[in-house]
Formats: C-alpha cells, structure tokens, sequence
C-alpha cells in the first residue's frame, strides 16, 4: 500500500476539526476528496505533507507512506521527500511562486535542489515540463513573472514543477476551481495523462462532483471534518450511503433530465 491513513486528527488551538479520517491508497490509483467548503477537506492533504498552517497540528493518528510513519520524519527527511517523491499542486499555484522572481529562475532553483543537475540541464528539464504541460513558448515562460501569465497557464507551471521528478503521489488542491470550464477540462485531462502515464497516484480536493466522477477510482466525501462516504468511484455515485452525499449528489445540475455524474 503506497499511502495509509490511520485515525487521523487535526487541531488548530483546542478546535478538533478533523477527526477520525481512515483511508487508503494503492499506487497507481486516484482518490478525489470532496465536500463543501470547511468540511476538512484541505487539511487532509496539507497533513499528509506536514504543511498545516500556523496553530495546525495532528493531534492524533498515523500516516504511513510506503510503510514509513510520516509523523516520525525530521525536517532533513522531509526536505529529501518533498517535491520529489510526493509532491503538491496548490488551487492558484501562482500563490506559491515569489512574485519579484521569473519562474525560470525559481524553477531551476527547485530542480537543483532536488537533484545533481548544473544549471544549463536544470533549465533543459524546466523546458521539458513546460513543453508536456502544452505551454507554447516555454522560453518565454521561463523569462516571464507570475502576474504575466493566466490562470490555466500558472495552474500548467505548478503541474510541471509537481511533477519534474515522477513523484509517486500527487496532492492536488482543487486545482481548477478558479479556472473557466474549458481550461478546467484541459487541466483535469493534463493531469489524467500525467497520472495514468506515469503510474503516479493522486489525491484531488475538489468540490466538483463531475471532475471527481471523471477523474477518481476512488471517492471520499467529507462533512464537518468527517468522512461520510468512503468508497468505489461508481458505488458513491450509485448507492451513497450518506444523506449528505444524497444532497450532494441531488445538488448537481441536470441536462435534458440527465445528471452527468
């Protein structure tokens, strides 16, 4: 098993907000998390990497990748494990780029600190990225801040940068919710070849039912910082048990009489 979560709890101060989350994940497969906003969601993934804001903590649980307690890692382990066997892409992912610095200069940075490579390679690989994410002119990219470019085009960056070193897992943080619906699919579809192509498994937070029909083998559904629903991709869809997944699923718009879910 590449990723198992065990009684996990979450606390910001004396606040449980996530409580009890069991899951696991086999390599190769994608899991999408979904509930409304504040039900937990986030916190999940961020907990997985040990990237909880400030006052967040796991106040209780396990979390084993490839056998290893994450929770027993110290900050040299995590450095190594970061960005190159698990690796994150954020909802905006020009939020987690430095706005004074040209992507280029930040993305070669990143390679080489994960790896032996001298600048002129690194730079070859970050065109290589970009070139697979379907950027045109990936040069100008490299030369270009994160203001001059779109929201579908940062979105591709994080992807490229996520997955220069064929990172076993994926965490994603809805990212398409700030997109158009066109570039949403063209992400979601960058993200099914990136995946499937690679043997890489994901985790998505995403509050978009479709995408997680598409996108997922299989689906958790959380509400108030509990799992509800837990399970096959098309059992969720079919025979939820929770009345909550019910509403959720009832709450999708239907076209010609038909819910594409």
């Amino acid at each position: 098993m590449l990723l198992k979560v065990s009684n996990l709890n979450v606390s910001y101060g004396d606040k449980l907000t996530v409580q009890d989350v069991n899951f696991e994940l086999p390599a190769g497969k994608i899991l999408t998390i979904v509930g409304e906003s504040g039900s937990g969601k986030t916190t999940v993934i961020r907990a997985i990497l040990n990237v909880l804001p400030g006052g967040g903590k796991i106040s209780r649980g396990k979390i084993s990748f490839e056998d290893k307690n994450l929770l027993d890692l110290n900050p040299a382990q995590w450095r190594s494990l970061r960005g190159k066997d698990i690796s994150m892409i954020f909802q905006d992912s020009g939020n987690m780029l430095n706005p004074v610095r040209t992507i280029g200069s930040q993305f070669v940075e990143y390679i080489q600190v994960h790896s032996d490579l001298d600048k002129k390679s690194a730079h070859n690989m970050a065109i290589e990225k970009l070139t697979l994410m379907n950027l045109p002119e990936p040069e100008n990219i490299l030369n270009s801040y994160t203001f001059e470019l779109s929201g579908g085009m940062r979105q591709r960056v994080g992807i490229a940068m996520a997955i220069t070193f064929q990172p076993k897992l994926l965490l994603a943080d809805e990212p398409t919710s700030a997109l158009d619906v066109t570039t949403q699919a063209q992400i979601v579809g960058e993200l099914m070849f990136v995946t499937r192509g690679t043997g890489a498994s994901m985790i998505m937070v995403t509050h978009n039912l479709g995408v997680a029909s598409y996108l997922s083998d299989e689906i958790m559904v959380m509400s108030q910082g509990r799992v509800v629903d837990y399970g096959a991709t098309q059992d969720i869809l079919k025979n939820p048990q929770a009345e909550y997944t019910k509403t959720l699923l009832a709450a999708v718009p239907e076209i010609g009489g038909a819910r594409y879910v």
